[in-house]
């Protein structure tokens, strides 16, 4: 069966190098309490009515942009695609059915954890719940994913 949403083994690589990188440094970035300010710019005035920040769009202000965070999130998110959409090696039934059962346990399991989040999780804290289920789905299938076709063999070996 051909599958024309997976694209080419080579891009398997620099879904890593972009995945495990921008991970540590989200996760180091949301959970210190300073604020950073690397990478910030002044917005120019052309982009007035394209912007949103802090819930107003801008108007008649010049106001100054830290895009670590976006630059750590859109690495996060183009390397998962990367590691979700890479064909294996070799790429067989098999394989196929463990990318839909990735899927499936991903979707699953992000819905449960959302649902377990919106009953018990109120306020600020949410924000940070959504920040993390924006990536979440991806998250676990790519970490079951290759759990089942790369770890649990070596484990059933023994």
């Amino acid at each position: 069966m051909k599958n024309n949403l997976l694209i080419s083994h080579r891009w398997k690589t620099p879904g890593w190098v972009l995945t495990i990188p921008a991970t540590l440094a989200g996760l180091y970035l949301l959970f210190i309490e300073e604020e950073f300010e690397h990478l910030c710019i002044t917005v120019p005035g052309w982009l007035d009515t394209v912007l949103w920040i802090d819930g107003f769009f801008l108007k008649d202000t010049s106001p100054t942009l830290c895009l670590l965070d976006e630059m750590i999130a859109v690495s996060l998110l183009v390397g998962l695609l990367l590691l979700a959409f890479s064909k294996e090696k070799v790429e067989d039934e098999w394989i196929q059915r463990v990318r839909l059962e990735s899927l499936q346990w991903a979707i699953l399991l992000n819905a449960v954890l959302l649902l377990l989040f919106i009953v018990f999780v109120h306020g600020t804290p949410f924000f940070t719940v959504m920040t993390f289920n924006m990536f979440t789905p991806l998250l676990i299938f790519v970490g079951r994913f290759y759990y089942i076709l790369h770890l649990k063999p070596l484990f059933s070996k023994n």
